[in-house]
């Protein structure tokens, strides 16, 4: 009663400060504007582009900071702060590797890092849609502060939008028998998607503050962003907390458990040891404490040095994200789609035409008899029918072959497999592919790769891509379907080409591209032969526990 007690009484003083700035000159009125009281005190926003109306919310708290005795925590809550909190800059991004994929992410990194941004130009006393943005980086790397995400197109189109900081690599996702044992639910890991969580709370809780409709809110990411909507979408700890989603080249497939039947499986849990072990960590009871005391011991530096997270697709290192724990994720989330125990939102789902192009450099594989040896390797008894459909001849076929079978059967096809499980008990789920190709990336032979859809869906082209009038106009068109979306849940414009609804009988997409329009049976031959081997890793998996 006293937490909704004071809600209220934050979002009374917030109208009285909009009320404020509605009846005092324009100078007065712009400190107002900026000035927002939310869960745990007052902040003060910016006005950075003049004209434009929209008002930017930096590095606003979201939950209790989870360093120290914090560290593998779910997250707390926010700890109220006196006087008036200035955000006009970005919070610190999570602790990450540096590497090379992901560029813009600046400023400090800390373990203190939960922290989101808030675009808005809504005025006292609306309810605009509201869009929340989860970034990719494989669970490792990424920021809600980088530039591409920025939500001065959005917010001035009459969405709010927000972008959000969560626990990366072992700080986020590493599971451990010690931490498991000190949970209330007997689990460990997840702790980056309990952020999210947590993060979607505040948005409940705060987001009519700054003219946002707690009851409209669209969830959006790419990459393992996306993977991290599919998860939230099969997450009961965050049903109804979000209304619609679009997931961008991302599906959470093949998700590890948390603990096995016995110690040879590979688990979440073992991953943990393993790091544990690799940090000097094995024996809890020696000197030092327990073993969860041990590791909240480490440093940041020595933790990561310890996990060696992977980056990128075919990276070195070990793969971190979230895990099948039975509480977080209670099972397979496809398989919770399909069986209609998920949330059932609208969804646009999809995928880009070269996705693979970007992780080519981490391939070493440049001649035709690597390229079949690799082929047998993964896919085993199916390795005849994958090398007739990605087919090479000599050293020139290798590297596009390799970058057209990434493509298909890392997002073409898990792309089409969740929609299929979606729509068993969902009529509202559309997929797109997008095929445009700027003239920079087409000189660069990398075409419409990885990631690369960002810069149209938030109209954030850095200088360097160098747009034209076509780029452009898909950026328009796809813009505005997922401000639709998120206004409505149907992203079709009266007078322009309809999208419709996926079904697996008519197998539909719109494409975002040269061509802008409808079409059907999206790389049908392939995305049937990369479900039957998945459902054949699946029957591989059954066996191990939670």
């Amino acid at each position: 009663m006293i937490g909704v007690f004071r809600l209220r009484v934050f979002r009374f003083a917030a109208i009285v400060c909009w009320a404020f700035a509605a009846t005092t000159p324009d100078a007065a009125a712009h400190a107002a504007d900026t000035l927002v009281v939310v869960e745990g005190g007052t902040v003060r926003g910016t006005i950075e582009k003049a004209g434009s109306g929209v008002r930017v919310f930096r590095g606003i708290p979201y939950a209790r900071p989870p360093v120290g005795d914090f560290r593998w925590k779910p997250p707390g809550a926010i700890e109220p702060w006196s006087g008036t909190r200035n955000c006009t800059q970005f919070g610190a991004s999570c602790v990450q590797p540096d590497q090379k994929i992901i560029r813009g992410i600046s400023g400090p990194r800390s373990e203190d890092c939960l922290y989101l941004n808030v675009w808005t130009a809504a005025a006292a006393g609306e309810t605009r849609p509201v869009m929340v943005w989860i970034h990719g980086g494989g669970f490792t790397i990424g920021s809600g502060s980088q530039a591409s995400y920025d939500g001065l197109s959005f917010a001035g189109d009459g969405a709010v939008e927000v972008t959000i900081n969560y626990r990366l690599g072992p700080f986020g996702f590493m599971a451990h028998p010690a931490l498991s044992a000190e949970s209330p639910e007997h689990v460990s890991g997840n702790y980056g998607l309990l952020d999210m969580i947590a993060a979607l709370r505040w948005v409940h809780d705060n987001i009519a503050a700054f003219g946002g409709d707690p009851n409209n809110v669209t969830i959006f990411g790419e990459s393992a962003g996306s993977a991290a909507v599919g998860c939230l979408i099969a997450s009961p700890l965050a049903r109804g907390l979000f209304h619609r989603a679009i997931m961008e080249s991302g599906v959470p497939a093949h998700l590890p458990h948390l603990r096995g039947q016995s110690p040879e499986d590979s688990t979440a849990e073992a991953a943990g040891v393993a790091i544990a072990r690799q940090a000097g960590i094995e024996d809890p009871s020696g000197a030092g404490g327990s073993t969860a005391a041990r590791l909240r011991a480490l440093s940041a530096d020595a933790l990561l040095t310890a996990t060696n997270p992977r980056i990128g697709l075919f990276g070195g290192g070990r793969r971190m994200g979230p895990a099948i724990d039975g509480y977080a994720i209670p099972r397979d989330p496809l398989a919770l789609y399909a069986s209609g125990e998920a949330s059932n939102v609208p969804v646009i789902i999809g995928s880009n035409a070269d996705e693979g192009t970007l992780f080519l450099q981490q391939i070493p594989i440049r001649r035709p008899v690597g390229y079949l040896l690799a082929a047998r390797r993964l896919f085993g008894q199916y390795a005849d029918r994958v090398l007739d459909l990605f087919p090479v001849r000599t050293a020139e076929d290798v590297r596009p072959a390799i970058a057209r079978l990434v493509t298909v059967s890392a997002f073409i096809a898990p792309a089409r497999r969740a929609a299929r499980a979606l729509s068993a008990h969902n009529p509202n789920v559309r997929m797109y592919h997008f095929t445009r190709v700027t003239p920079l990336l087409k000189e660069r032979g990398i075409g419409a790769t990885h990631g690369v859809e960002i810069f149209y869906v938030f109209r954030t082209f850095p200088p360097a891509v160098n747009p034209d009038g076509e780029d452009s106009a898909v950026a328009s068109a796809m813009h505005g379907a997922w401000l639709r979306f998120a206004t409505s849940g149907d992203p079709n414009l009266q007078g322009a080409p309809q999208w419709p609804a996926f079904t697996p009988a008519n197998d539909a997409y719109m494409e975002f591209g040269d061509r802008l329009g409808a079409a059907s049976g999206l790389f049908t031959r392939e995305c049937d032969l990369f479900d039957e081997i998945s459902a054949g890793q699946g029957e591989e998996d059954e066996g191990e526990g939670r």
